[in-house]
């Protein structure tokens, strides 16, 4: 192995590492370069002593020998495998010459990378970074889609619940035209809410899987906000909200009017729901050159400025989207959207001091 310079100390870059190797004088040299550069790190000397101290405390990264007696590197891979969360990142160490089917087969089983023998120790350092680096991101992206998952369950819980009282409440004899009635359009506007969610995980997945596009054509913003407007002032006026319109109806764009419809409904559904009763949501249109601004802006508490960055996120959210349980997709999908259109979408103080939502396409 070549020398090593000499590291500070790495902070959070240190990882939990497992070695396991056959040879004793592999192991210490192992150890040696890895301990130097930040790392806690436990050695075995075989297959089933590696099983035992993943069982004790499960490291972040396990470099694996493959060719060990007994129990050999890649059966020791492959229960690894069969943890729950799929076990820590693993790099295989192989002599490559006589080794390939062995490299082959751990790749099957899931092995992260591996390196051959004799390795450097640079690369060594580099290596064991890169795959702690990429395992920390998979578990943290891992535990925001379980967030996001526990977060749509919670959101569509409550209109299958209104949707059962409803159910429960038309099967009275007694009920008046009126309130039969009442019933019914709450129901329909528990079933837009349902298809409205639905709708945004599909979106979202097909962002995130690159399938997304859209289909611009000339139409007027008219075309567009007016049947929002039809469908979110409703609900405004239940929730004590004044919805208000701004700008000309007639005013002419390029975009696919159902992907923007869904982009603006997205951003006055979140208006809404975070204004407190008594404030105000402005729906305003206007044109600055060649492009076309829609912005929704609220009274509600605003946005944190350290919060803006990552709200567009699909698996971030502010503390008030937290707090509110929402889905987290909303914003993310008129995101996608705007720049699916080539256009661009930014939050900021509003004049009402909440938060003002500029949704710019080009004219």
């Amino acid at each position: 192995m070549n020398d090593r310079p000499s590291l500070a100390s790495m902070g959070d870059a240190a990882g939990d590492v497992l070695i396991v190797d056959d040879f004793p004088d592999t192991l210490v040299l192992y150890e040696a370069v890895l301990t130097d550069d930040g790392h806690r790190v436990r050695t075995a000397l075989s297959g089933v002593d590696a099983l035992r101290q993943v069982d004790e405390r499960e490291p972040e990264l396990v470099l694996l020998d493959v060719s060990m007696p007994g129990l050999d590197g890649v059966e020791v891979l492959r229960r690894l495998r069969l943890r729950r969360g799929g076990g820590p990142s693993v790099i295989m160490l192989t002599a490559a010459r006589r080794e390939p089917h062995a490299i082959e087969a751990g790749l099957k089983e899931g092995a992260d990378a591996y390196l051959t023998k004799p390795i450097d120790s640079r690369e060594l350092m580099a290596r064991v970074r890169a795959a702690l680096e990429t395992f920390r991101l998979k578990r943290m992206l891992d535990a925001q889609r379980r967030d996001h998952i526990a977060m749509l369950v919670h959101d569509l819980r409550h209109p299958l619940s209104s949707l059962g009282h409803n159910a429960e409440v038309l099967e009275s004899e007694d009920m008046t035209p009126a309130e039969r009635h009442a019933a019914v359009t709450q129901i329909r506007g528990m079933c837009t809410e349902m298809a409205r969610l639905v709708d945004g995980v599909l979106v979202a997945s097909r962002l995130e899987a690159g399938v997304f596009s859209v289909e611009p054509r000339a139409i007027t913003v008219g075309q567009v906000i007016e049947p929002m407007l039809r469908v979110f002032s409703p609900v405004a006026t239940r929730r004590r909200v004044a919805l208000v319109f701004d700008g000309s109806l007639e005013m002419g764009v390029r975009a696919d009017p159902q992907k923007l419809r869904q982009a603006l409904d997205n951003l006055v559904a979140n208006a809404v729901k975070f204004t407190p009763r008594g404030g105000r949501v402005v729906v305003r249109v206007s044109r600055e050159g060649e492009s076309v601004v829609f912005e929704i802006s609220d009274t509600g508490p605003g946005i944190p400025a350290a919060e803006r960055e990552g709200i567009f996120d699909r698996y971030k959210q502010g503390a008030r989207g937290r707090a509110a349980g929402g889905a987290g997709l909303g914003l993310a999908i008129a995101r996608g959207i705007a720049e699916a259109h080539h256009g661009t979408i930014a939050v900021s103080t509003g004049d009402t001091g909440g938060a003002a939502f500029r949704l710019v396409l080009p004219g």
